[in-house]
């Protein structure tokens, strides 16, 4: 009977070590088997076998996109330029992440043990080859220059992240607000839409193609500069913006560097004596709109097509 019970005990726990090697090899192939896949922009697929969890955002406009699409938990850090209420539609919302990086800091983006990193396609290849190389997923996401290219952009963040539904949603809401903004601004004839010349620190904007070009076809205004055959960022001659004649000019409320004074540039324009015949300054339409959505590359665009739709047509708002 002993030697039979030995035997059983023996068999017994051998039994129990393949039930229990067979749970290892289970669990390791679960957590090594693909759940989905996507694309980025320079066709680079990358595989996922969850939702990532310790996401790096290196983009305003994925840090505004992505607070929208995962729970506060699942970002492990945003750009440092999240807190600047100045360009980020998003600076309160950013409090609740902890974590911010600086452009191509390898190592800080690294002490976040990162299970996905999403670069703008603007950043430097070569730094995305460093984290690509130290085993970091990268997600390289196009930066978009019209409504319809930001709804693509969030549809395929969302499938990155996992929350398909959500972006779904995000694009839905977009939409919605497009078509009510549109309900009011759709009425304005041919002839008497506003025309209006955006201005930077460095020159006009709003060449062809460019989003706020893209704004303005949504507000029912004229783009002055559309097709204009100039350099982006070049100098604005005085005569060109006398030839334009805008019912509105459109000055800078933020500035990168922190060394120019909005107000300032705003007044230096209006008091312009070479301006003084322009329609906009007779009629003191030099006017600021918010930055953090004129240049946004997320869903807050929107917000700025609302507020040239306002700043153009008031009687409507």
């Amino acid at each position: 009977m002993k030697i039979f019970f030995k035997n059983m005990m023996t068999l017994l726990a051998c039994l129990m070590f393949l039930v229990c090697s067979g749970c290892g090899i289970k669990a390791e192939s679960d957590k090594n088997k693909v759940v989905y896949s996507v694309t980025d922009v320079t066709g680079t697929v990358i595989e996922f076998s969850e939702k990532p969890k310790r996401i790096v955002s290196m983009g305003i406009g994925s840090d505004e996109i992505l607070l929208e699409l995962v729970e506060p938990e699942r970002i492990a850090a945003l750009t440092y330029l999240a807190d600047d209420a100045g360009i980020s539609s998003v600076s309160v919302k950013a409090q609740v992440i902890k974590g911010r990086v600086q452009r191509n800091n390898l190592e800080a983006i690294l002490s976040y043990a990162p299970d996905l990193v999403v670069v703008p396609d603007w950043d430097g290849i070569g730094f995305v080859g460093q984290l690509r190389s130290a085993g970091i997923k990268v997600y390289v996401n196009k930066t978009p220059n019209t409504m319809q290219e930001i709804k693509a952009n969030i549809a395929e963040l969302a499938a990155a992240v996992g929350e398909d539904e959500q972006g779904y949603l995000l694009q839905q809401q977009m939409d919605e607000r497009l078509s009510a903004i549109w309900s009011k601004v759709g009425k304005i004839k041919p002839e008497q839409r506003k025309k209006i010349v955006a201005l930077s620190f460095m020159g006009p904007m709003g060449i062809k193609g460019s989003s706020f070009d893209d704004m303005c076809h949504y507000a029912n205004i004229i783009n002055a500069v559309e097709n204009l055959d100039i350099p982006r960022n070049a100098a604005f001659s005085e005569e060109q913006m006398l030839l334009l004649d805008p019912d509105i000019i459109l000055v800078p409320s933020w500035d990168y560097s922190g060394t120019k004074n909005t107000g300032e540039f705003q007044r230096q324009i209006m008091t312009n004596e070479a301006y003084q015949g322009i329609k906009a300054i007779r009629n003191h339409q030099v006017v600021q709109v918010h930055d953090r959505y004129l240049y946004s590359t997320s869903q807050y665009a929107v917000n700025a097509v609302e507020e040239l739709a306002a700043v153009s047509y008031p009687e409507l708002y």
